[in-house]
């Protein structure tokens, strides 16, 4: 068995050989039909018209071969780059087209940047004027400066200022300047609420509709006895005219009141007390339960020293009595 695999081997071996002697020899042998074809002269010649003399010259089928190869190299790489100037320049033209867009493009953003600065430079002094009225101050010097969070988004521009268009730093003002706006609107916001809330809360509306016959203040006295300071203010109606309470509060007093005839007295927040006199009725009486503004607590009368039909409507501060003319904002 050993015998017969070391046979096939032996002629297995014999036969690579033999083929690849073969194929050497082919190789050598087309090799040299092409070197000998190769070293083959030819002939050219130049003969002219009058056959005077006759140019002509010898060259191998090698340098033939050699300059036809160049031809064609030539060629190639003349028609590659041929084609690829145009297809650069198509490229150069599409980034042109693209760079006249952006081009466009930044344009139109210059020219928006420089729209919301103006309409932002516009407001700025309206925003300073509703400021200076909430906060009833005229102090405004820092009202436009950087917050501690841009100052360092403006440090990293600072640094990049000769790449960076000069656009960005002019977004950036109007950004930092509308988020002071928007700041200083929720304050005014915060203020105005407030306000509202203690302007609910104290006399603010007209007790009842009608026109004012008496103000607050020295006056002539309506009985002929020279001059007198009246507290308050005539509101002159038809009888049985409703009277409102003109905040919420506490009725503290209701009934006859000397000379005011029939009176209510209200006691509101921050120590504001009203009063509503000579009616001709009175809707409501003392009691430790809130009543709201607008709450009918009597009607127009002529009751205690009064001259006419007529609702005298009186605010006190503590003690002392004010003018309510500053007070009567509203009507029902």
């Amino acid at each position: 068995m050993r015998f017969k695999i070391k046979d096939f081997r032996n002629r297995l071996a014999r036969n690579l050989y033999e083929k690849y002697f073969i194929l050497k020899k082919r190789k050598e042998k087309f090799w040299n039909r092409f070197v000998e074809k190769g070293h083959e002269k030819m002939t050219i010649m130049f003969i002219p018209h009058d056959e005077k003399k006759i140019v002509n010259f010898q060259i191998s089928k090698f340098i033939i071969m050699f300059f036809v190869s160049l031809f064609v190299f030539i060629i190639i790489t003349s028609s590659y780059a041929v084609i690829k100037n145009r297809t650069e320049q198509d490229e150069a033209k599409r980034q042109l087209l693209a760079y006249r867009g952006i081009k466009a493009d930044l344009v139109k953003y210059e020219e928006l940047t420089n729209e919301i600065s103006n309409i932002v430079k516009e407001l700025k002094p309206e925003i300073e004027n509703i400021y200076k009225l909430a906060s009833d101050t005229e102090d405004i010097d820092d009202l436009w400066a950087y917050n501690d969070f841009d100052l360092d988004g403006m440090e990293k521009f600072l640094k990049n200022k000769k790449v960076i268009s000069n656009d960005i730093f002019s977004m950036k003002k109007v950004q930092t300047d509308l988020t002071n706006a928007t700041n200083i609107i929720k304050t005014v916001e915060k203020f105005i609420n407030e306000r509202n809330r203690v302007v609910n809360q104290i006399p603010s509306l007209i007790p009842n509709p009608g026109h004012i016959t008496s103000l607050f203040g020295w006056r002539r006295s309506p009985f002929g006895h020279g001059r007198d300071f009246h507290t308050g203010i005539d509101i002159a109606a038809a009888p049985g005219t409703a009277i409102r309470s003109t905040a919420p509060g506490y009725i503290v007093f209701a009934g006859w009141m000397g000379g005011y005839g029939k009176a209510v007295k209200i006691r509101h927040k921050y120590g504001y007390e009203t009063i509503y006199a000579h009616m001709s009725a009175v809707n409501v009486g003392v009691s430790t339960n809130e009543i709201k503004a607008g709450t009918v607590i009597g009607f127009v009368g002529m009751t205690g020293n009064a001259t006419g039909n007529h609702c005298h409507y009186e605010i006190r501060l503590g003690d002392v009595s004010i003018n309510p003319y500053p007070y009567m904002s509203r009507m029902w």
